[in-house]
């Protein structure tokens, strides 16, 4: 099979297009801002299957240039859709977010028959790339899976989430936390890319959480980064928390996926990559 990778050299990216490459698929991969993809991409022939990762893919970053983030999330979809069905492509696979569900979502854990709120750009953006991917399988037969995927961290990703962070505070020795109850579905960006690899294989059409169905709370992550790198820890008292945690159950049964990487392996996986694999080892 012959895929197209959008984003390939982003965080998510970079292992989904190794993951496509190591299940023994042809793999392109085009990125921002070499290509832009608001301006439409060239067919590509003979090209099987789209997985499209290119995007503004942080909230505060949509919501400081929302005029941006409509062209590329929006607007760049459209023009991914365009080419993957001028190529002959038989199924795009579509990255979107936990985050369409609201924070919180209303029931926990949080199944894909949940409703959905357009609650900062960011959502919105990926609601609308959601509703274009459907549009294009209602009139043109270009089938999709949308990935809703919860927190993915793993090696490589950048600062301004929540583990890359808490890794910067412990190299200067000291974790300060606040809103530490606030809880999330972290997910490692391996288990992530298999997920992709396999809902471009699959026939399956629709939303699929990619997540644990575990809820874990910032102080666990924060501790537990404390403990393995020998930096102090302390949190601050914050009054409201909020909550996520994904109902996978659609994953296993169309995909056959489930995650294999726990959250101290993650973690301990991504310190590795910076620098602490001999503490991780003195700690125990």
């Amino acid at each position: 099979m012959k895929v197209l990778v959008t984003g390939h050299r982003g965080f998510i990216g970079q292992h989904v297009y190794r993951a496509v490459l190591e299940a023994g698929h042809t793999v392109v991969g085009v990125d921002l801002p070499d290509v832009d993809i608001t301006q439409g991409l060239a067919p590509i022939p003979g090209l099987d299957a789209v997985i499209h990762l290119a995007a503004r893919s942080h909230p505060r970053q949509c919501d400081e240039d929302p005029r941006r983030a409509y062209d590329v999330n929006v607007q760049g979809t459209s023009r991914v859709l365009q080419m993957a069905l001028k190529s002959g492509a038989k199924k795009v696979v579509f990255a979107s977010s936990a985050h369409v569900y609201d924070i919180p979502p209303k029931v926990l854990p949080t199944d894909e028959q949940q409703p959905t709120r357009l609650n900062n750009t960011y959502t919105t953006t990926k609601l609308l790339g959601e509703r274009l991917c459907q549009l294009y399988f209602e009139n043109h037969g270009l089938s999709y899976a949308v990935l809703r995927l919860f927190n993915v961290y793993g090696p490589g990703q950048a600062l301004g989430y929540f583990i890359p962070d808490m890794i910067a505070k412990a190299k200067g020795g000291t974790i300060t936390l606040t809103g530490g109850a606030t809880t999330k579905d972290w997910v490692y960006v391996e288990d992530v890319a298999r997920a992709f690899v396999l809902a471009v294989e699959s026939n399956f059409v629709g939303p699929i959480n990619i997540g644990t169905g575990v809820e874990t709370d910032l102080a666990t992550i924060g501790r537990l980064i404390a403990a393995e790198t020998g930096a102090l820890f302390s949190m601050a008292p914050v009054g409201t928390a909020t909550r996520m945690c994904a109902d996978n159950t659609r994953a296993k049964r169309v995909l056959g996926w489930e995650p294999t990487v726990s959250l101290r392996g993650g973690i301990d996986l991504t310190l590795k990559q910076v620098g602490y694999e001999d503490r991780i080892h003195a700690t125990r």
